[in-house]
């Protein structure tokens, strides 16, 4: 399909920061539309990418995590993944991300795919990598806020946890369909219900 449009790009007078943190800047902006002549403020969250890792052990496990996230207030199910570095691309940073929140590593990486989170508020892309075989090379090395629970399951039945609503992160589930296509797979079942507790 043809990214192509015949949609002009809006015209922005320069963007300012409202707020910094260690995740993420505010950004601001007023901003005109040729089409309707509008001006127009609008803003977005200006973060550095992002990366999630598909790691299969040669017994064909899938890594998966336990998490707890401020944003939901909950314990999540993931995988292992987090901020690439400056300096880093996507492998590097997949293989040290995996390498600090799981303990293991080693393997072969290769990127499978990659998305805009939310290209309507964010600018930044997260990138599925995934690595194989991988085996424990020791203990995991968390961050101090970070509390993290490491176990492996059958790839089949990581996706029927995808397709069961029992992994809720849309970042994750995107990595598993990235993998699902690699490999030639479906995800097992239905979707999952809304769940009324969120």
């Amino acid at each position: 399909m043809n990214e192509q449009s015949n949609f002009s790009p809006w015209v922005t007078d320069g963007e300012r920061t409202l707020v910094s943190t260690r995740v993420f800047d505010l950004l601001a902006a007023n901003v005109h539309c040729p089409r309707s002549g509008l001006h127009k403020e609008f803003y977005k969250l200006s973060a550095s990418p992002w990366v999630n890792v598909i790691a299969v052990t040669p017994q064909g496990q899938l890594l998966l995590i336990r998490q707890y996230r401020f944003g939901s207030d909950r314990v999540e199910l993931e995988i292992p993944g987090g901020i690439v570095d400056p300096g880093e691309d996507p492998l590097q940073a997949g293989l040290r991300e995996l390498r600090e929140e799981t303990g293991y590593g080693g393997g072969t990486a290769q990127l499978i795919g990659w998305v805009r989170p939310n290209p309507a508020i964010q600018d930044n892309i997260c990138s599925t990598i995934l690595v194989e075989p991988v085996e424990k090379l020791g203990d995991p090395r968390f961050e101090d806020m970070e509390d993290i629970e490491v176990f492996a399951v059958p790839v089949n039945e990581a996706l029927a946890m995808a397709s069961s609503g029992e992994i809720r992160h849309g970042l994750v589930l995107n990595a598993l369909t990235f993998y699902t296509m690699h490999r030639g797979i479906t995800f097992p079942g239905k979707a999952g219900k809304e769940d009324s507790t969120r």
